[in-house]
């Protein structure tokens, strides 16, 4: 198997040669900013007796249904520890009530900052009330929770964006009267963690979304967990909320009126409900990974034993609350005997997404710009993220923050445990791990599809493994966080059977959404490649595309359709893979056609270029019978611009749209291409220029692509040779991507959502593409070789 990384370009590139200067960090406002687009639609409220039974410790019933890994699951599906602590919960509020905690709180029209320290004490009060009395033997995992007022940088934060500073901050097992340094991830070297942030301020929306940026930095310090809660408290009415992010959205509970008896008795309650928590895996974390080793469950039935194996690198991750959040991981298995010395040093990923870029944000970003100027700054690329990167937290030099990353070391102190986590999916043919391997291991909290909620991602992995520009899939299965307890969100989002009305926390005069309801998936498998944007030369970089396009008609066949290729999702080889032969069978005409360029192409069963992922992908066989709700799928940079059209409400995502992302992607692949030594620019700011209009959005991008194909002539000293030589090849390729969509367009509307015509227009656009190809000069050495 091969193994090489996957690279994508630095966030907000401005110099074409190495040492790219350092770009403005992101403000506190364009944080939130990024964070309303990612909540709205999904903000709900329970009363404080059910967030407290979703927080709580829990088991799962014995007369439970077994685990369906598309099963929407309820609350009535476990036993619940909140639910046998009623009597401790009155007396630890009668005791609370005693110490009159309320005179602590400072009057509401006092400055936001004196409320500090008041709340502080409040919060520690109730802490010191509800351990009092729960069972001498109840270890709690939270039993050394003691909050701080803090008001100050933290230690480290998201690279590219301004520190954050919460209000104040709950660590555990750290006994002294004042903290003086603070983490999202504390290095090895030693210093607090932050269990739960907390935020102080006069208005709900503005303080959620502050509370979203802190929830963002704690999924970045642990990104596999489950959820994260911040304490929120409304100044002005002294009103508490317990605020759940989740990779859903957000759900608070209902605000408590801290001056009133019930709304005590309702912080004691949700106190308690994170006191039940005796395990990691009782809080939400996953007992079976810890960020620096997996254990992978058994093989099938037949074969339970587990698999440890180490967290190689991490090859990517995204920063977000909401969303897919996939994480990638370059697993090894161990070649020798247990016990030998761990892997060294900080958990750093190669590449990251900067921030969430949802067709759905990118939509609303577009809409502002159409309203104002029609010009806007550019959304961020994705970024390579370096573990040394500081970023000012004030206006003094010696005042830095790192950026987040995991201490291979702490992460090695919470031993990964064997949990019962089924083999939900895996291909006829699995691709088996031996001592020494290595693999790659993605996961992903993706929703089900359909009114089965089904998964589509790992049907389409074991349905292709191995097929021609497919990767090998090892197998796949839902996450539990501990036996019997699936990692997913659905107990902290209304359950199919609730009025959405009345669970709907309306901050926004949004229209509400139907809840995401998402489960933690993970992939395993045989390889990952490079980027596109390392390719050596052009030849390499367009027979990977050819071949990729080979990869994602083979899906077509299989009727699956991926509907997120990006520069992330198409990777290269250097040396070809081995592959199932690429095949048509039964080919009509338009397929005997492809057959032949293939031919010219030399296209057999050795890769070098593939599709993988498929969080985003349909099945055709149900797709089109299924209920829709209006949502786009891709990335946005890689989106037609059909697709990022926010007037197109009703457009379809169709197999046109994959074939133009499939141009955006080689486009930029063309584009953000290291520079060869002998590329010696005179005026860089041309193609610094360009790569921010690729990267900005819709109507830049749209400028950037018209300078490419259609503007003045290039000079490779103000764009590099390699783009120079790849731009009639584009050109070329955009010209059939027109003629494409005008034979999409002449199939009558009534025909055109179906999956024959979604099948055909697959077929024609892979002959198109394979057309160019061939014209192309860069095969000429296979054409004449195949020559008589």
């Amino acid at each position: 198997m091969s193994l090489s990384v996957t690279s994508t370009p630095k966030r907000n590139s401005t110099s074409v040669h190495s040492g790219d200067h350092d770009s403005p960090p992101v403000s506190q406002k364009e944080m939130k900013d990024t964070m309303r687009p990612e909540l709205n639609g999904q903000t709900w409220e329970f009363n404080f007796k059910r967030l407290a039974q979703a927080l709580s410790a829990k088991t799962r019933k014995p007369s439970a249904l077994p685990v369906n890994p598309e099963q929407i699951d309820t609350l009535e599906n476990y036993d619940l520890a909140i639910d046998k602590l009623q009597s401790q919960i009155d007396k630890a509020y009668e005791n609370f009530a005693c110490q009159k905690p309320a005179k602590s709180l400072v009057k509401k029209e006092r400055p936001e900052r004196k409320h500090y320290p008041g709340f502080i004490d409040f919060l520690n009060e109730g802490i010191k009330s509800s351990l009092a009395q729960l069972p001498k033997d109840h270890k709690a995992l939270y039993r050394d929770l003691k909050f701080y007022v803090w008001d100050r940088p933290t230690k480290d934060g998201i690279e590219g964006a301004q520190p954050l500073k919460p209000d104040g901050a709950g660590v555990l097992g750290f006994g002294a009267d004042k903290l003086d340094n603070l983490f999202w991830s504390p290095p090895a070297e030693g210093g607090e963690q932050i269990a739960i942030p907390v935020e102080v301020k006069g208005n709900w929306s503005e303080l959620l979304l502050q509370a979203a940026t802190y929830a963002r930095c704690m999924f970045s310090a642990s990104p596999l967990r489950q959820f994260v809660l911040v304490i929120g408290y409304k100044h002005n009415e002294h009103s508490l909320r317990f605020l759940v992010f989740h990779r859903g959205g957000c759900t608070s509970s209902e605000p408590l009126d801290l001056d009133d008896p019930k709304g005590q008795e309702g912080f004691i309650h949700l106190l308690v409900s994170i006191l039940t928590w005796r395990t990691r895996a009782d809080a939400g974390f996953p007992a079976w990974c810890n960020d620096a080793q997996v254990c992978l469950p058994g093989r099938n039935a037949a074969d339970r034993s587990p698999l440890i194996v180490d967290i190689d690198r991490i090859l990517h991750y995204s920063v977000c609350v909401r969303g897919r959040a996939p994480r990638v991981f370059r697993i090894r298995v161990p070649a020798s005997v247990p016990g030998e010395e761990p892997l060294a040093g900080k958990l750093v990923p190669a590449t990251q997404t900067g921030v969430r870029r949802s067709a759905r944000i990118q939509a609303a970003k577009e809409k502002k710009i159409s309203q104002t100027s029609g010009t806007g700054s550019p959304l961020n690329p994705t970024q390579t993220v370096s573990g040394n990167a500081k970023t000012k937290a004030s206006g003094k030099d010696d005042d830095a923050v790192s950026s987040i990353v995991i201490s291979r070391v702490r992460a090695l102190a919470d031993k990964v445990e064997n949990v019962d986590q089924a083999i939900d999916w895996y291909p006829l043919d699995p691709l088996n791990l031996a001592a020494g391997d290595s693999a790659v291991l993605k996961l992903c909290w993706v929703r089900g599809r359909g009114p089965n909620n089904v998964f589509i991602e790992p049907l389409l992995l074991s349905d292709c493994s191995g097929l021609f520009g497919v990767p090998k899939h090892v197998y796949s299965f839902r996450a539990h966080h501990k036996g019997g307890c699936p990692t997913t969100n659905h107990l902290l989002v209304p359950a199919p059977s609730d009025k959405l009305e009345d669970f709907w926390w309306n901050l926004w005069d949004e229209i509400s959404e139907p809840p995401e309801r998402r489960s933690l998936l993970s992939h395993a498998i045989g390889f990952v490649g490079h980027s596109l944007v390392s390719a050596k030369d052009l030849r390499s970089l367009v027979l990977a595309v050819v071949h990729a396009h080979a990869g994602y008609y083979n899906m077509c066949q299989r009727n699956y359709q991926h509907r997120d290729l990006s520069i992330g999702n198409v990777l290269m080889v250097d040396e070809p893979i081995k592959t199932q032969r690429f095949d048509i069978p039964n080919p009509n005409e338009t397929q005997r056609e492809i057959l032949e360029l293939c031919k010219k192409l030399d296209i057999n069963d050795h890769c070098t270029g593939f599709v993988i992922d498929g969080d985003m992908a349909v099945n055709w066989e149900s797709y089109f019978t299924e209920e829709h709700l209006g949502t786009r799928s891709g990335t946005s940079e890689f989106m037609s611009t059909m697709l990022l059209k926010p007037a197109n409400t009703n457009y379809i995502h169709s197999p046109v749209d994959d074939y133009y992302s499939f141009y955006f992607l080689t486009q930029w692949a063309c584009a953000f291409r290291e520079l060869s030594p002998e590329d010696k620019l005179t005026n860089p700011q041309h193609l610094t220029d360009l790569r921010s209009e690729l990267a900005g959005g819709l109507h830049t991008r749209s400028t950037a692509t018209t300078t490419i194909i259609a503007g003045q002539p290039f000079q490779a000293e103000q764009y590099g040779a390699f783009l120079v030589q790849a731009r009639p090849f584009l050109k070329k390729w955009n010209e059939k991507l027109s003629s494409l969509g005008d034979e999409w367009y002449q199939i009558d509307a009534s025909k055109r959502y179906s999956a024959d015509s979604f099948r055909h227009i697959a077929e024609r656009g892979l002959l198109y593409f394979l057309r160019v190809a061939v014209d192309s000069k860069l095969f000429v050495t296979v054409q004449s070789q195949l020559s008589p």
